[in-house]
């Protein structure tokens, strides 16, 4: 079976055994109608976008404020007020509607977000048929970020509290360190609750501000392209609202099919997977070369053995055999010398030759030099307090959203299944302050309702470890009038706007532009591995200012995965 067949048969089983019928379709949730309000808009501050956006956008770029219920449910118990940034059209004869954007999170920068697709796309030059389509992006829809309730701008949460330090709890076992992780999570969600404001930092209450903010526009249908938890909120949107939905780019989706613990659940396997597959797999290949062994477990012990600062240290960066052959080489020598200072440690990583093979030696000690500051980072995980935008979004959210598990002891077992399935997950994806909420407080819709609205378009990464593909394989099961990209050979998390292949690029596009789908719901973009996924910024064409529109990618790349790592489940230890 080539790797080809193996996706479309994957999906064409889940379909068989997995798809819901028409007949299951849930009544409409109740669906609160509050009256229009005006958007207020002036100029954009710094706190709304940086400078330089300032000067390149000019006039199209606008913010704003609307005045939105504390509780959309409670109309008369008050109001809070969101901000809103608009990217116009640059064409305003070609105009066709808005175009809503979400980074996820969900505690990402919304206004960022859109700015920068502005800038991106402003930039791609007409006719190219890889970006030529995002010109025409840029000329004919405004980009519209509404910045979700609980963030800086928009009504933010505080989560003020005393919090203790912890040990990754994936990697230290110990009793102490369990209770100091338990503590963790009780302290976290005990602060969030503390603000008023937290039982409303909801994703349900968030798709009826942009219902909201899209009548104050007077446009009369959610245009909407969301990354990672931009793509939950997306599908909850269009769950809730199916009649008003245009056209819905899910990149790098969540699974709408199940709960936020459940998604959340996923990372620890996709990133061990990701192990297997980078360090253990070519290690086996090659044992007189490595001399890990010949079987994936004896790779895996390797690095379960290494001491708990490489452990910490090397979780998630593992991207060769020569990568577990650098730590185990720093591990010996602070073992050694306990007192090893960084500059020593790199001192060594020059004069050092760990393997006979040159070409080897040479990985290794990049792999070594790749790694040597964080080898430094501190051992322990303490959150400051008020916590950051970004972890105080993740615990409400989830928690307000979805039922989960309620009991720190049912929870803990989780975790120890975790610990010896997957030593390669991060020990900050089990972070779940959840089990000691009073949610949800949210009621989320069926999927089946998603499945009657507008033109849904997914794109996914074959191997991202952040929003695994088996999550988009269920979505794409759930809704038979979606279609599905997949770029094939890359972890990419977040696909569209960030890579210079046509499959992803000018398809997705003109799905924006023309709700234009491919013929097959399920298509496999292939690439050749041994080319870069984004062409080299000094030789391109495809962009005006290229050099500048890679950083700009570049820079956008990285707060996707940031964003998602900022989270208490994807933090540092």
């Amino acid at each position: 079976m080539t790797p080809r067949r193996s996706l479309a048969l994957y999906a064409s089983f889940l379909t068989a055994f997995a798809a819901p019928c028409a007949a299951q379709v849930a009544a409409p949730p109740n669906v609160p109608s509050v009256p229009t309000r005006g958007i207020v808009w002036s100029a954009c501050t710094a706190a709304d976008a940086s400078s330089n956006f300032f000067s390149l956008l000019g006039d199209r770029l606008r913010c704003g404020t609307v005045s939105v219920p504390r509780d959309h449910h409670r109309p008369a118990g008050g109001s809070i007020s969101l901000r809103v940034v608009r990217v116009a059209a640059a064409d305003t004869t070609k105009r066709r509607g808005a175009l809503f954007v979400n980074p996820g999170g969900p505690g990402g920068d919304a206004g960022t977000f859109a700015v920068t697709l502005a800038a991106i796309w402003m930039h791609a030059r007409p006719g190219d048929p890889v970006h030529g389509e995002k010109k025409r992006l840029s000329d004919m829809f405004d980009l519209i970020a509404v910045i979700p309730r609980g963030m800086p701008g928009s009504a933010p949460l505080n989560c003020v509290g005393e919090f203790p330090e912890t040990r990754g709890v994936l990697f230290d076992r110990t009793a102490s360190n369990v209770a100091r992780f338990d503590l963790l999570q009780r302290r976290m969600a005990d602060a969030c609750r503390a603000d008023p404001l937290h039982p409303y930092i909801s994703t349900e209450q968030t798709v009826y501000d942009l219902d909201l903010v899209r009548r104050a526009l007077g446009e009369t249908t959610f245009n909407f392209f969301g990354v990672s938890y931009g793509t939950w909120l997306g599908a909850w949107y269009g769950a809730t609202y199916p009649d008003k939905v245009g056209r819905m780019l899910l990149d790098s989706t969540m699974d709408f099919t199940a709960t936020m613990e459940e998604n959340f659940l996923l990372t620890g396997k996709a990133e061990q997977e990701r192990f297997d597959r980078l360090v253990a797999q070519p290690a086996i290949a090659a044992p007189e070369t490595y001399g890990m062994g010949t079987d994936v477990v004896s790779v895996r012990q390797a690095m379960t053995r290494l001491p708990y600062r490489f452990r910490v240290a090397w979780t998630g960066e593992y991207r060769s055999p020569e990568s577990l052959m650098a730590a185990a080489a720093m591990a010996t020598w602070l073992q050694e010398d306990t007192a090893l200072t960084r500059e020593a440690m790199a001192s060594r990583i020059t004069t050092t030759t760990f393997h006979a093979m040159p070409q080897v030696h040479l990985r290794i000690r990049d792999e070594a030099r790749r790694m040597l500051d964080t080898v430094y980072e501190p051992l322990v995980m303490k959150p400051p307090s008020p916590i950051p935008v970004g972890t105080a979004m993740m615990v409400a959210v989830p928690c307000n959203d979805t039922p989960g598990t309620r009991d720190a002891g049912i929870w803990q077992q989780i975790v120890a299944r975790y610990a010896a399935d997957y030593p390669a997950a991060h020990s900050g994806d089990m972070v779940n302050p959840c089990v000691f909420w009073n949610g949800p407080n949210a009621v989320k819709p069926p999927i089946e309702r998603l499945a009657r609205a507008g033109r849904v378009l997914i794109t996914a990464s074959e191997f991202d470890t952040l929003t695994p593909i088996a999550g988009a394989l269920n979505m794409i099961n759930a809704l038979p009038t979606a279609s599905m990209l997949v770029l094939r050979g890359h972890d990419r998390h977040g696909v569209f706007t960030l890579t210079d292949e046509a499959c992803i690029e000018r398809t997705g596009a003109r799905f924006l532009l023309d709700g234009r789908v491919p013929s097959e719901q399920l298509t496999e973009c292939q690439r050749d591995p041994s080319v870069p996924l984004r062409a080299n910024p000094s030789t391109t064409t495809r962009f005006v200012d290229a050099a500048q529109v890679e950083r700009w990618r570049d820079r956008l790349a990285e707060a996707l995965s940031r964003g998602e790592r900022m989270s208490p489940r994807k933090a540092r230890p």
